[in-house]
């Protein structure tokens, strides 16, 4: 990876991670159900119980964690594209998102059931809005990287560039 594809993913990861935060909120706000996951995650990390109204450093820590969760989704993305797991396209980026929000389901319920303060808000809608918004980080982070580099120059495609020329 050089640098350009470096900083072109953590972008892509960040940008990302906003649209799948407003996902969440907006989800939150339109059911009424709490997902705010920067809410769940900073109380949750800091070992505070009130989910609903974290405290600053919550709601720092949060952040941080969760922007640097979808930075490290983004960088493995870009793993898998190199391995030619995935293609950057609409279709892969929707079912790369449909299966890291799977993913993030079996995380989020195994933090949930070890955890010493369980959050007490609804799971199930918990669960359905970190799918959709895993959808939705995975459309945004891939066409962000998609939109920013023509020709990424992927490992696999230049390994079967080297097989042809041979």
């Amino acid at each position: 990876m050089d640098i350009q594809h470096f900083f072109i993913t953590i972008l892509a990861g960040v940008v990302g991670t906003i649209a799948m935060t407003i996902c969440m909120y907006l989800y939150s706000f339109s059911t009424k159900q709490f997902t705010k996951v920067i809410h769940i995650l900073g109380n949750m990390l800091v070992g505070e119980s009130n989910y609903y109204t974290p405290s600053r450093n919550a709601w720092v820590i949060g952040t941080i964690a969760h922007f640097g969760v979808g930075v490290l989704f983004s960088f493995a993305y870009f793993l898998l594209w190199n391995w030619g797991v995935f293609r950057i396209n609409l279709e892969d980026s929707v079912l790369i998102g449909f299966i890291s929000g799977v993913l993030a389901i079996g995380v989020w319920q195994g933090y949930i059931i070890l955890h010493s303060h369980p959050p007490t808000f609804s799971h199930i809608h918990f669960f359905i809005a970190l799918l959709i918004a895993h959808i939705i980080f995975g459309l945004v982070s891939v066409n962000v990287f998609q939109m920013i580099t023509d020709n990424p120059e992927l490992w696999y495609q230049l390994q079967e560039e080297a097989k042809i020329a041979q």
